[in-house]
């Protein structure tokens, strides 16, 4: 497989100067810490590098563009440039697959790579869903050949009512790391973890992802479920210790018939101080305060592909308030 880990310093050098933000309040070891934004990423393994990254409403800016507000919606320059700097993200990371939640389309995906990642050896993958609120999808670009791809739709009982429902964003797809016959699915579920009138919903998406992971693992092949869960791990704490309403992660975790082929969370390979994903303004002031960072975004992989990690990063070289509000996860798994 191709390689092209290259790190652009000049491009980390205009990404990071000058930006200084608060550090997430249980992460500080006192109020005067402030978190500062990585430098150049290095790896230290080689393998297959696979990271999930949203490109916070990675757009064209043409057409209808859903019901939701967004700085650069309705503007092809802004979201031009918007891409771009999602774009520099992506080649600081130099992951062999990067999903890509909150992409519009796979000529969106196209674009990018004529426009800010020529030369990265990157295939598109998307398959279009059924958001037709927000518009959004989960895109992939891979390194790695993919053999196929697709989603599920199918739609459950939400508790006791009549209302079905499903993951409107996902994307499945078979590939093979190492010899490993792998069905990675990305996923994107129903946004704010702390809402309890969206708690069911956000369950019954789980269930969802679980059959599709317990179909997977039972045709024999191993599993890497990975994006924007919009949940947090109640076994494994983020940095500001998140605890879940929900059994989102747990359900999705269980999903093999066993306990020992249960999925693993990678957000344990790093510190707590580390773990986090996403930046939420919960104040809306545009400053980034203590507690405002959280882990929402996982990789979850089966026992086969755990065994094989050689490093894993939170990747927080970008100011949250621009680029995206989120933060790539890269994991290298030995080949």
């Amino acid at each position: 497989m191709p390689s092209f880990r290259f790190f652009p310093l000049l491009l980390v050098l205009l990404v990071v100067t000058g930006l200084r933000c608060s550090q997430p309040e249980s992460a500080a070891g006192n109020e005067s810490d402030v978190f500062t934004l990585d430098g150049p990423l290095q790896y230290r393994t080689e393998g297959v590098r696979i990271a999930t990254f949203n490109g916070e409403f990675l757009f064209d800016g043409l057409g209808d563009e859903g019901g939701a507000d967004f700085p650069w919606k309705s503007n092809p320059e802004a979201a031009r440039a918007h891409r771009d700097s999602v774009a520099r993200v992506i080649r600081l990371v130099d992951a062999d697959i990067v999903v890509i939640p909150e992409t519009e389309t796979k000529g969106v995906l196209e674009m990018m790579l004529s426009e800010s990642l020529s030369g990265m050896g990157y295939e598109s993958y998307l398959v279009p869903g059924m958001d037709t609120f927000t518009r959004q999808n989960v895109g992939i670009l891979s390194r790695v050949p993919i053999d196929d791809i697709g989603r599920t739709n199918e739609l459950l009982p939400v508790g006791l009512t009549d209302q079905l429902y499903g993951v409107s964003k996902n994307l499945w797809a078979h590939l093979t790391i190492g010899g490993v016959p792998t069905t990675l699915i990305g996923v994107h579920f129903l946004a704010r973890p702390d809402d309890l009138e969206r708690k069911p919903r956000r369950e019954v998406q789980a269930e969802v992802i679980r059959r599709l992971i317990a179909e997977e693992i039972a045709s024999g092949r191993a599993i890497i479920a990975i994006g924007d869960f919009n949940d947090f791990d109640d076994e494994t704490l983020d940095a500001r210790a998140s605890q879940p309403i929900t059994d989102v992660m747990a359900t999705i975790k269980s999903a093999g018939a066993g306990g020992d082929d249960d999925l693993i969370n990678v957000l344990g390979e790093v510190s707590q101080r580390q773990r986090f994903t996403s930046f939420y303004d919960r104040d809306d002031d545009q400053q980034i305060d203590p507690g405002e960072f959280s882990a929402i975004d996982h990789i979850l992989l089966s026992p086969t592909l755990y065994s094989r990690i050689q490093e894993v990063h939170f990747v927080h070289a970008h100011d949250p308030r621009h680029v995206s509000d989120h933060f790539p996860i890269v994991v290298t798994l030995a080949e």
